[in-house]
């Protein structure tokens, strides 16, 4: 082992770490504090898992002297240390030369696709039609929550399957065998035909917060897994760490807080269940990190929906043109709630600003004043950070770091005090009765419930969705009928469709206009004091004013 410098230039390795290892148990190294000397003199290959030797033999065989792996670099009993690294994760991955992908088994399995002696009649045959992303898909390693952003930084992957090597990088994609990758990585280096913009930071973000982008990486993340619970913000850290350099405010547990009105917004197209971390500060109730969603993604349809300032954006990578969300219709959220994080002993606002500018776009407010860096061109606008997007509104852009300050601090979602949201809003109590199980073809997992909400008069005003199959209270903090208890959150308006409410709902209770004014809000049950969240709905905003007039002050959990 020895300390990196600037200038060195090492491979990284992205591997599945499988059961925690014991320190005593063979193969189990790792560096921790009272080794590091030893290590710096020698590595003790009969205790270094399989992979992780196997990988030290390709770097060298690629003509790469330095390997990273976390297992020997990352001091393993030092919390403060490994809490550095692992904010700071993209970058190690995105300044290596190149990631070694072990996309099959874990530590101790090997970069089997490379071993000489294994008998060819143990290969299984690859099933026809098995590309590089069926591949990556079918892997274990795709499931595991830390790999995400591995393979989100990295410039250059080798991935070695069970029986192929692929070769990805930001314009090229390569298949076959492991000769023929070791030739290909090692070729004589030519101009990329299909290089893309430069990227802040080097990263392939755009200088903007974009949130469809978002939505798609948690989406992404919110079907791994994860061996130990606690590393459920660790894990995701780094990319959080990197995209608060654009979203203004930063993120608190995975949610933007420029965007926090959306954000809350998230719905389970399954059951979930609650993460139980080992330690305060506990995941809350509010934010989608704080369940499990079971392989199943969460669904962020009304993120997507409300984030409507982009008109036309060149892709930031193969394919993603496609991948950002088209609207049918319009899902235009309205913010009501001035938002505050507290952890009772210290409480600060929340700048849930990210769509301020809104208004600008409309020609009544066509000789407003722009934000820094936005320009106007008839009913478009356009940031200097990015001339190849069209907008329809501005939103807010933070100042791009200076290239010495890349890794400058921002905020840290650790340090905001936390895990309660603290506001005052509307409230009342609705009748709920069973509607249909909300169930996902060839999908094992247990459906979620939903509900419809009704009036006093017995009218139908709204719909709610469960996080699970009960659409009952689970404590006995109410008496009378089972009523069940909204709160506001925000309200919005759809037209000439919903994403909320069912089809005929919406054409029974559309104006003129055909458009349909709902209240966004959460079933909540209060435990103590706190309010936890126990399902998402949408009330026809009418039949709200009429029936919730009562003003509460609210800590969510």
């Amino acid at each position: 082992m020895v300390r990196a410098k600037p200038a060195d230039r090492y491979a990284a390795l992205s591997y599945v770490w499988g059961v925690a290892p014991r320190r005593a148990a063979p193969g189990a190294a790792q560096l921790l504090g009272a080794n590091l000397d030893a290590f710096q003199q020698s590595l003790p290959d009969a205790d270094i898992p399989r992979t992780l030797l196997d990988a030290i033999w390709l770097a060298k065989k690629l003509g790469v002297r330095h390997l990273w792996v976390d297992r020997l670099c990352i001091a393993q009993d030092d919390a403060e240390s490994r809490a550095d690294h692992v904010q700071h994760m993209a970058y190690v991955f995105a300044n290596a030369y190149l990631t070694i992908v072990a996309a099959h088994g874990d530590a101790d399995t090997g970069l089997v696709v490379l071993d000489p002696r294994r008998p060819p009649q143990t290969r299984a045959a690859r099933p026809a039609g098995r590309d590089h992303d069926d591949l990556v898909q079918a892997s274990r390693w795709s499931t595991r929550s830390w790999t995400l952003q591995e393979h989100l930084y990295s410039r250059r992957c080798v991935f070695l399957f069970e029986d192929t090597v692929t070769w990805e990088c930001h314009c090229e994609l390569w298949q076959g065998t492991a000769t023929g990758a070791v030739q290909a990585a090692r070729g004589k280096r030519h101009e990329c035909a299909h290089r893309l913009s430069v990227a802040p930071l080097g990263f392939q973000h755009a200088p903007w917060p974009d949130l469809d982008e978002y939505a798609r990486l948690v989406m992404d993340y919110s079907t791994r897994r994860l061996t130990l619970v606690d590393d459920t913000l660790p894990a995701f850290s780094g990319i959080t760490h990197v995209l608060s350099h654009v979203f203004a405010g930063g993120f608190i547990y995975g949610m933007p807080l420029m965007f926090l009105d959306i954000a809350l917004l998230w719905r389970p197209q399954a059951t979930i269940r609650r993460r139980a971390l080992s330690q305060q500060p506990y995941l809350p109730s509010w934010s989608w990190m704080g369940w499990w969603f079971d392989g199943i993604p969460v669904d962020l349809i009304l993120w997507r929906a409300s984030a409507d300032y982009v008109e036309d954006a060149r892709p930031a990578g193969r394919g993603q043109a496609a991948r950002r969300f088209q609207p049918t219709h319009s899902f235009r959220i309205k913010p009501t709630v001035e938002w505050h994080l507290t952890n009772r002993a210290q409480t600060i606002p929340v700048a849930s600003v990210g769509l301020q500018y809104r208004d600008l776009r409309s020609r009544r407010n066509s000789g407003m004043a722009l934000p820094p860096g936005w320009s106007r061109s008839g009913s478009h606008f356009r940031h200097d950070s990015d001339e190849s997007t069209v907008f329809k509104y501005p939103v807010p852009v933070e100042e791009p770091p200076e290239e010495a300050d890349e890794a400058v601090a921002r905020p840290n979602e650790q340090a905001l005090p936390g895990p309660l949201l603290s506001f005052r809003t509307t409230a009342g109590f609705f009748e709920v009765d069973y509607a249909i199980s909300m169930v996902l073809r060839e999908k094992p997992n247990p459906p979620v419930a939903v509900g419809n909400i009704w009036s006093r008069a017995g009218r139908w005003v709204g719909e709610l969705r469960a996080h699970d199959g009960w659409l009952g209270v689970q404590t006995s903090n109410y008496d009378g009928d089972e009523k069940l208890e909204f709160i506001a959150i925000s309200t919005a308006m759809e037209r000439r469709g919903s994403y909320v409410l069912p089809r005929e709902k919406f054409e029974e209770n559309m104006d003129g206009d055909e458009i349909v004014d709902i209240v966004n809000v959460l079933w909540i049950e209060r435990i103590a004091g706190v309010a936890y969240r126990r399902g998402i709905g949408h009330i026809l905003q009418k039949a709200w004013e009429a029936e919730a007039q009562d003003e509460v002050d609210i800590l969510l959990g």
